[in-house]
């Protein structure tokens, strides 16, 4: 079954994510970093750049997944991933995420799929904006044979 890509720009219920001086320093310790700033007491103390995956990758992609109407399924490859960023994520950060289907374009027997995920600081301010490319494989549909 085809991606239903009339649904491009569908958003989905936005929900919120509760950044702690903890989960920064579990997350740098799982990638081996060592800058200070990850793992600092202080107000210094910030998210690597990469810590947008902890909340948007899996949560922000399940409501997609949970999208029968969009037609995703569970043959694929993560593509690509990209960030957008605003302001630091911080400690103590209340984060509203709100994901969105991008689009999907097929190439082959694949389908190329968008997935969005937009984080907004409580004032408003862009926190990070997720673009995920997830390959669908054997899904795409198919030109029509000259009978």
């Amino acid at each position: 079954m085809a991606v239903d890509a009339e649904l491009a720009g569908r958003e989905y219920p936005s929900y919120t994510y509760e950044v702690s001086r903890e989960k920064i320093r579990e997350y740098a310790t799982a990638l081996g970093e060592t800058d200070p700033r990850y793992f600092s007491d202080g107000d210094d103390c910030v998210a690597p750049p990469t810590f947008a995956a902890a909340f948007t990758i899996t949560k922000g992609g399940a409501p997609l997944f949970g999208d029968e109407e969009l037609g995703l399924h569970w043959n694929l490859v993560h593509g690509s991933q990209r960030y957008e960023w605003g302001r630091h994520v911080r400690p103590g950060d209340v984060l509203t995420c709100t994901p969105r289907f991008g689009g999907v374009t097929p190439r082959g027997g694949n389908e190329f799929v968008s997935m969005e995920v937009e984080c907004l600081h409580a004032d408003g301010d862009l926190a990070v904006r997720s673009i995920a490319t997830i390959v669908l494989f054997g899904s795409a549909p198919q030109p029509q044979e000259a009978s």
